[in-house]
């Protein structure tokens, strides 16, 4: 039976909802001109002592966190929880059947990676889900399962705010409650090494290339976990060596790798980073996120649990949480599916339905070669199917996008802006342990892309 879509609101930007004490921190800040400066010069002056910079712009630039209910956040876990644990199933279902793995783009050596053992179960100990919040809860366009970011970054941030002049002096202030994010990713990673075999004290590299530009979001979760008596250095992959069955970075055994280069990068460099590859295979490295969680991560994963032809096993009340939280996705591919209840061409429906979809690649991060149709016209939006065509893309419909103001020290003055606002809880085993929230004033909230701006995520009593 074809599953109902749920109709879609007007795309106009609904307010966001926060916690009703944001009224009290605009008030505080637009009826004393001085705290407001004040707190401006304090955020610039944290950035240049803790470094927090992104292609040489400030990691944020907005004068207040966000701030959620206890309620909100209850109902953005416990949906976030069940769609992770969705997720899973349907990995496990999509790693046994070479036809799902086909309509996944899956490559021969991706296969050949993911038929290896962890050593832990499930596939991704770190993961977050990307949200826009609306009036009836979050709608999930991506889930980032693969390599998650800015994990440092929110620790950072929130205690740099709770130090800042309006927060600190502000009646509410002892009503916010913070998350731990390093200390939850911390613990996935022990717990990953335990079951893996590890019984002495990890010593982990955070592997990434050494030229990305969020190198200092490794930097602030390698103090921490130093911080915390766990050996940590900063490398690139290339820089490992395999002997004597085990990894060594120069004259230093590597025995966990906190994989933050994704696996398709690795992959076009085999050569070069071959033994750290050789190792995973071999059980010499505990590797997290294992090369698995790929598997999720591809953004074909939202395609197949969203077409109910697809063939994903999930119950009537699994299909109604897609429904609901998932918007229409499907695989950029010649043929047939189902919108709003009719039969249609998938390339003549994205053509005729430019304005209400955007085009995705399923393997790519960062906003790289995302195209808005509703910013397009139709002759690009065209050469955008065509490219699609020839690769692995995923067509997926348009959600309302909400918006909130904030305050921002502009040419000598506070001015509020409304921007667009997302929610993004990160899991961690599948359990929320903090939101990453990123504004901006374009349609693509993406910090690295250089179009957004994060701030900390608060629980407002």
């Amino acid at each position: 039976m074809v599953g109902s879509r749920v109709p879609q609101r007007a795309y106009d930007t609904d307010t966001e909802t926060e916690a009703p004490v944001v009224e009290s921190y605009h008030a505080r800040l637009r009826n004393d001109s001085a705290l407001a400066e004040a707190t401006h010069r304090a955020l610039v002056e944290a950035h240049r002592t803790h470094g927090l910079y992104i292609r040489e712009r400030m990691l944020c630039n907005v004068l207040r966190p966000r701030l959620l209910t206890h309620e909100t956040v209850d109902m953005l876990a416990s949906i976030a929880e069940l769609v992770a644990v969705l997720c899973v199933q349907a990995g496990e279902q999509i790693l046994s059947d070479d036809r799902l793995l086909d309509r996944m783009g899956a490559s021969e050596q991706e296969r050949n990676l993911w038929g290896v053992d962890p050593g832990y179960p499930g596939f991704s100990a770190t993961s977050r889900l990307d949200s826009f919040m609306g009036d009836d809860g979050p709608r999930f366009v991506e889930y980032n399962a693969e390599s998650p970011a800015s994990i440092g970054f929110c620790d950072c941030l929130s205690q740099i705010f709770l130090e800042l002049p309006a927060v600190s002096g502000w009646d509410h202030a002892g009503g916010l409650t913070r998350y731990e994010t390093r200390r939850a990713l911390l613990d996935v990673l022990l717990w990953a090494y335990s079951e893996w075999g590890g019984t002495d004290t990890p010593a982990i590299a955070i592997i990434d290339w050494d030229t990305v530009i969020t190198k200092r979001d490794f930097e602030l979760c390698a103090d921490y976990f130093r911080g915390q008596g766990i050996p940590t250095v900063i490398c690139d992959p290339r820089q490992l060596r395999y002997e004597g069955g085990s990894v060594w970075l120069e004259d230093r055994r590597i025995t966990l790798a906190y994989r933050r280069v994704l696996l398709h990068e690795l992959l076009e460099r085999g050569d070069e980073v071959q033994p750290l590859l050789t190792a995973y295979r071999e059980g010499a490295i505990c590797m997290v996120n294992s090369p698995r969680s790929k598997l999720l991560h591809k953004k074909a994963l939202f395609a197949l649990l969203s077409d109910p032809e697809a063939g994903i096993d999930m119950t009537a009340e699994q299909r109604a949480l897609v429904d609901r939280v998932i918007p229409w996705t499907r695989c950029v591919v010649a043929g047939e599916t189902t919108y709003d209840g009719q039969r249609r061409d998938i390339l003549e429906l994205a053509v005729a339905e430019r304005e209400t979809m955007a085009l995705k690649p399923s393997d790519e991060y960062g906003g790289k070669g995302v195209v808005l149709g509703w910013e397009s016209s139709e002759e690009p939006w065209r050469a955008a199917l065509e490219t699609a065509m020839q690769g692995h893309y995923v067509l997926q419909e348009r959600v309302p996008v909400p918006h909130s103001d904030f305050p921002v020290w502009i040419d000598g003055r506070l001015e509020f802006v409304p921007l667009l606002v997302d929610a993004d809880p990160l899991l961690f085993r599948n359990r929320l342990g903090g939101i990453l929230t990123r504004v901006s004033g374009s349609a693509l909230l993406n910090v690295s892309a250089g179009t957004g701006s994060t701030t900390p995520t608060f629980v407002a009593e």
